[in-house]
């Protein structure tokens, strides 16, 4: 009768501690859900490229245009030129599409090139970006793939430059 009544309250023990358990497991789930323990609307903004071009700014816009404006500086020493067909998009499942910047082409690069100074400022303006969760207030990747070759090199190798940035749409 002894064993019966130690079996009893070890059970009873037993389930009085996973209720509490289940209840505070459940409560974390709903802190989770409804957005309390998103911890990424506190992490800074970045903007993060090779140190070949320095991001000196970035924004994230939804109105006018959705737009992505990123300035970056020519560090690499070098007059190049830079496809204009950049590549955006993000790890999202209908990845993020923008319009390529319309920015004025100067010899000695061709029709689908710009000339970038070395040492010089560019200000790249994405406009009509649509899917990849680009939502208004809500904290988007975007990735900016660049391909360029430098104007006074014979062989004009193409190089590619991969630039992330991070941050909330402004609205």
């Amino acid at each position: 009768m002894k064993n019966q009544k130690i079996s009893q309250a070890s059970v009873e023990y037993l389930s009085t501690y996973a209720f509490a358990f289940v209840a505070i497991v459940i409560a974390i789930g709903a802190l989770y859900y409804f957005g309390f323990l998103d911890f990424s609307k506190y992490l800074p903004q970045k903007c993060t490229f090779p140190s070949q071009f320095k991001c000196l700014d970035f924004s994230l816009n939804s109105n006018p245009s959705n737009e992505v404006r990123v300035k970056l500086v020519n560090n690499l020493g070098e007059d190049i030129c830079v496809k204009k067909d950049f590549g955006v998009t993000n790890e999202a499942a209908m990845p993020i599409s923008c319009d390529d910047p319309d920015i004025t082409t100067t010899s000695p690069c061709s029709a689908d090139e710009w000339k970038w100074k070395q040492a010089n400022t560019q200000e790249l303006i994405f406009r009509n970006c649509k899917d990849g969760a680009y939502i208004s207030d809500e904290r988007v990747d975007v990735k900016i793939t660049m391909t360029y070759y430098a104007i006074n090199s014979p062989s004009k190798t193409l190089h590619i430059v991969n630039g992330k940035i991070n941050g909330r749409v402004l609205k």
